[in-house]
């Protein structure tokens, strides 16, 4: 995938998603800068990443909050600047009650906080830098239609707008040599057994316990944020093993 020269960025980095995109990336030897509001799990990364060999900076800091971006972004100047793609997963499931009217105002407020707002103040922060550059590869992780909707109204609204502002920014952005694509992952495991990348050569298992696992994730993030992508930009991607098709699943 021609990732050995590349820097990436990759946000909402925790124990699930977020470390395997890590992992994806620096074990095929990009240099990763990776964030998250866990101080804990940055610390178990970045002790992996020192026993591999793996290029890895970690920032700490809570990217909903006003200015946190802009010093995420001053952490890559120091790296040397350059910035191939970021990969955008911060977010949370909410929990209260699915019906608007029963919705408090701090569960709206969070939902909002949680899975948007954090997602628009790093890719603000971040498109000067691929504008500069005249190219940049950005994804932006949502949810399949039955996960949204199984969500409270905060969490739908959100995860269903990253969808459109991908589309926005795909749109928009074009003409600058920016990429911009969305995954759409079903329910996903969110505990890594290891940051190592397992083999992708084994049988494909349309059902399991926990849904699609956070590493058939990661590879698609990793091929989109790759130059093999190059002609794809505004996709919005389900993972989930055609669970979305809402039809009957064959047997393993």
């Amino acid at each position: 995938m021609g990732m050995e020269p590349k820097v990436y960025l990759v946000t909402g980095v925790g124990s699930g998603l977020g470390s395997a995109v890590v992992g994806q990336l620096a074990s095929r030897g990009a240099e990763v800068v990776a964030a998250a509001r866990s101080k804990e799990q940055l610390e178990k990364l970045g002790a992996h990443a020192q026993r591999r060999g793996w290029k890895l900076t970690t920032f700490q800091g809570d990217l909903a909050a006003p200015g946190v971006a802009e010093q995420l972004v001053e952490t890559l100047n120091r790296q040397g600047g350059r910035l191939d793609g970021a990969s955008l997963q911060t977010g949370r499931w909410i929990a209260g009650d699915t019906l608007l009217h029963r919705t408090t105002d701090a569960e709206w407020t969070d939902g909002i906080r949680s899975n948007l707002e954090a997602v628009f103040r790093t890719a603000r922060a971040v498109l000067p830098r691929f504008q500069a550059q005249g190219h940049g590869a950005l994804v932006l992780v949502s949810a399949t239609e039955r996960v949204r909707l199984s969500g409270n109204a905060s969490y739908d609204t959100a995860k269903g707008g990253l969808i459109d502002l991908t589309r926005k920014l795909a749109r928009d952005y074009r003409p600058d040599g920016i990429r911009v694509n969305a995954v759409l992952p079903g329910t996903m495991e969110h505990e890594l057994p290891s940051f190592d990348p397992p083999t992708p050569d084994g049988p494909l298992k349309l059902r399991n316990a926990v849904g699609v696992g956070a590493w058939e994730v990661a590879r698609t993030i990793g091929f989109l944020l790759g130059d093999e992508s190059r002609w794809i930009t505004g996709a919005a991607i389900p993972i989930d093993g055609g669970y979305s098709l809402h039809g009957r699943e064959q047997d393993p």
